[in-house]
Protein backbone atom coordinates (compact mmCIF):
# COMPACT_ATOMS: atom_id res chain seq x y z
CA UNK A 1 0.00 0.00 0.00
CA UNK A 2 2.66 2.32 1.16
CA UNK A 3 4.36 1.64 -2.42
CA UNK A 4 1.12 2.66 -4.50
CA UNK A 5 0.72 6.04 -2.46
CA UNK A 6 4.21 6.78 -3.13
CA UNK A 7 3.83 6.20 -7.06
CA UNK A 8 1.04 8.45 -6.61
CA UNK A 9 2.40 11.29 -5.03
CA UNK A 10 4.93 10.90 -7.74
CA UNK A 11 2.43 11.10 -10.14
CA UNK A 12 0.51 13.80 -8.41
CA UNK A 13 4.42 16.12 -8.22
CA UNK A 14 5.19 14.85 -11.96
CA UNK A 15 2.10 16.77 -13.19
CA UNK A 16 2.32 19.39 -11.10
CA UNK A 17 5.63 20.51 -12.22
CA UNK A 18 4.51 19.88 -15.54
CA UNK A 19 1.30 22.16 -15.18
CA UNK A 20 3.72 24.36 -13.62
CA UNK A 21 5.71 24.36 -17.21
CA UNK A 22 2.92 24.21 -19.47
CA UNK A 23 1.72 27.82 -19.32
CA UNK A 24 4.91 29.30 -19.66
CA UNK A 25 5.14 27.02 -23.09
CA UNK A 26 2.10 27.73 -24.09
CA UNK A 27 2.33 31.72 -23.73
CA UNK A 28 5.66 31.28 -25.51
CA UNK A 29 4.25 29.74 -28.64
CA UNK A 30 1.20 31.60 -28.62
CA UNK A 31 3.62 34.60 -29.13
CA UNK A 32 6.00 32.97 -31.28
CA UNK A 33 2.66 32.45 -33.54
CA UNK A 34 0.90 35.95 -32.80
CA UNK A 35 3.99 37.76 -33.68
CA UNK A 36 4.47 35.97 -37.23
CA UNK A 37 0.98 36.85 -37.94
CA UNK A 38 1.95 40.58 -37.17
CA UNK A 39 5.42 40.25 -38.72
CA UNK A 40 3.06 38.97 -42.27
CA UNK A 41 0.71 41.46 -41.94
CA UNK A 42 3.09 44.27 -41.90
CA UNK A 43 5.00 43.09 -44.86
CA UNK A 44 1.83 42.68 -46.58
CA UNK A 45 1.13 45.90 -45.39
CA UNK A 46 4.40 46.62 -47.22
CA UNK A 47 4.50 45.62 -50.43
CA UNK A 48 0.70 47.17 -50.38
CA UNK A 49 2.26 50.47 -49.74
CA UNK A 50 5.25 50.24 -52.54
CA UNK A 51 2.92 48.70 -55.20
CA UNK A 52 0.64 51.99 -54.55
CA UNK A 53 3.77 54.27 -54.86
CA UNK A 54 4.76 52.50 -58.17
CA UNK A 55 1.35 52.76 -59.75
CA UNK A 56 1.66 56.41 -58.90
CA UNK A 57 4.89 57.30 -60.11
CA UNK A 58 4.06 55.30 -63.47
CA UNK A 59 0.87 57.65 -63.63
CA UNK A 60 2.91 60.61 -62.75
CA UNK A 61 5.78 59.81 -65.55
CA UNK A 62 2.40 59.21 -68.28
CA UNK A 63 0.83 62.66 -67.13
CA UNK A 64 4.39 64.15 -67.65
CA UNK A 65 5.03 62.42 -70.93
CA UNK A 66 1.82 63.66 -72.68
CA UNK A 67 2.66 67.21 -71.18
CA UNK A 68 6.23 67.09 -72.94
CA UNK A 69 4.33 65.95 -76.33
CA UNK A 70 1.88 68.48 -75.82
CA UNK A 71 4.50 71.33 -75.63
CA UNK A 72 6.71 69.84 -78.52
CA UNK A 73 3.36 70.00 -80.78
CA UNK A 74 2.99 73.22 -79.68
CA UNK A 75 6.57 74.19 -80.88
CA UNK A 76 6.16 72.54 -84.26
CA UNK A 77 2.99 74.75 -84.83
CA UNK A 78 4.56 77.56 -84.00
CA UNK A 79 7.88 76.91 -86.53
CA UNK A 80 5.31 75.73 -89.09
CA UNK A 81 3.53 78.97 -89.01
CA UNK A 82 6.91 81.10 -89.28
CA UNK A 83 8.79 78.84 -91.96
CA UNK A 84 7.10 77.03 -94.73
CA UNK A 85 10.02 74.61 -94.55
CA UNK A 86 9.05 72.36 -91.69
CA UNK A 87 8.35 68.97 -91.96
CA UNK A 88 7.52 67.03 -89.01
CA UNK A 89 8.10 67.33 -85.14
CA UNK A 90 8.92 64.14 -82.57
CA UNK A 91 9.26 63.89 -79.10
CA UNK A 92 11.80 61.89 -77.53
CA UNK A 93 10.70 60.17 -74.47
CA UNK A 94 12.61 59.92 -71.02
CA UNK A 95 14.56 57.05 -71.45
CA UNK A 96 15.69 54.85 -68.25
CA UNK A 97 19.21 56.14 -69.31
CA UNK A 98 19.60 59.26 -67.08
CA UNK A 99 23.19 60.06 -69.06
CA UNK A 100 21.03 60.48 -72.42
CA UNK A 101 21.57 63.54 -73.92
CA UNK A 102 18.21 62.86 -76.21
CA UNK A 103 16.38 61.45 -74.18
CA UNK A 104 13.07 64.09 -73.04
CA UNK A 105 13.78 66.26 -76.03
CA UNK A 106 11.14 67.69 -78.24
CA UNK A 107 12.72 67.22 -82.24
CA UNK A 108 11.34 69.60 -85.46
CA UNK A 109 12.69 68.41 -88.55
CA UNK A 110 12.95 70.92 -91.04
CA UNK A 111 13.89 70.12 -94.75
CA UNK A 112 16.26 72.44 -97.20
CA UNK A 113 14.84 73.45 -99.86
CA UNK A 114 18.16 73.76 -101.60
CA UNK A 115 19.66 70.27 -101.00
CA UNK A 116 16.70 68.70 -99.79
CA UNK A 117 18.47 67.32 -96.63
CA UNK A 118 16.67 67.13 -93.75
CA UNK A 119 18.04 69.26 -90.58
CA UNK A 120 16.71 68.04 -86.96
CA UNK A 121 16.83 70.96 -84.23
CA UNK A 122 16.39 69.71 -80.94
CA UNK A 123 14.35 71.76 -77.70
Amino acid sequence: MGRIKRIFQYLAQSVAKLNKLSLPAVILIASIVLGGFYYASQINKQRSIERQQEIKMAQEEKEYIAKRKRECYDIYEREREQYNNVEDFEYLEPSDNTFSFLSDRCVIIYKDKKTGEYIRKYY
